[in-house]
């Protein structure tokens, strides 16, 4: 049987991780896992250690007010330790996070080093889709991951034409607007656990295969498990 894929989710942010990322490796259900810092990143990578089917990933989030310059140059001495990277981007529709101008400098220098070291990167982007073409366009990274995209479908179209694979999850259904454009070689299947929910239950591991069922339902596409297997395959081997 084909493994399951999670590409977004936040295993720092559950009380029992022990518990999950044993439950992960066991069930092997190859899970990135974001972080909202190069610190908590570093944190996860040390108490963790190599795992085969748990991947941690670099972030810098939009919305963690905490972020400075320091942390920046912490992010780039870091980089060279994962294949991984999120969760990174731009969030202009709430007043707490990182300043605006900050956010730009910030996004452009990752895009920057993702795209040159040809990283795979999960990108948040809230409120900022016109921002954010633009600094991919400058740098093309071939494997850019929009996570749980919530724009327009006129600016989804940008996106497409930049080659970006979409992330999608159970709460993103009531947007088949979205779901029924994104190409069939780049869409991927996430959680954003615990932000998110199934069936109205705070995620949890074991609803991932729940996700996909949803999912391909709505699709009305039965071979989902394997398209998204085949896509992440090909995104790794980019």
């Amino acid at each position: 049987m084909i493994g399951l894929i999670d590409t977004h989710f936040h295993l720092d942010m559950y009380k029992k991780y022990d518990e999950i990322f044993q439950y992960l490796e066991v069930e092997k259900q190859y899970t990135l896992c974001m972080t909202n810092s190069p610190g908590v990143f570093l944190s996860c990578r040390d108490l963790f250690q190599n795992s085969k089917y748990v991947k941690f990933a670099l972030g810098f989030h939009p919305l963690n007010a905490d972020l400075t310059s320091k942390d920046i140059n912490d992010f780039v001495h870091l980089l060279k330790y994962t294949n991984y990277v999120g969760e990174v981007g731009l969030d202009f529709t709430r007043k707490k996070g990182i300043e605006k101008n900050k956010q730009l400098v910030f996004f452009d220098k990752i895009m920057a080093l993702c795209a040159y070291q040809n990283k795979i990167i999960s990108v948040h982007i809230r409120g900022a889709e016109e921002e954010a073409v633009q600094i991919i366009s400058k740098y093309n990274p071939k494997r850019c991951i929009l996570h749980w995209y919530t724009g327009s479908v006129i600016m989804q179209e940008q996106f497409i034409k930049l080659g970006c694979y979409f992330s999608i999850n159970a709460n993103m259904l009531q947007r088949m607007e979205i779901i029924d454009r994104i190409p069939k070689n780049k869409l991927l299947i996430e959680s954003d656990g615990p932000y998110s929910k199934v069936n109205g239950k705070k995620y949890e591991p074991q609803f991932l295969i729940k996700i996909y069922e949803l999912i391909a339902r709505s699709m009305n596409d039965p071979d989902l498990i394997q398209r998204v297997y085949s896509n992440f395959k090909e995104l790794l081997e980019k």
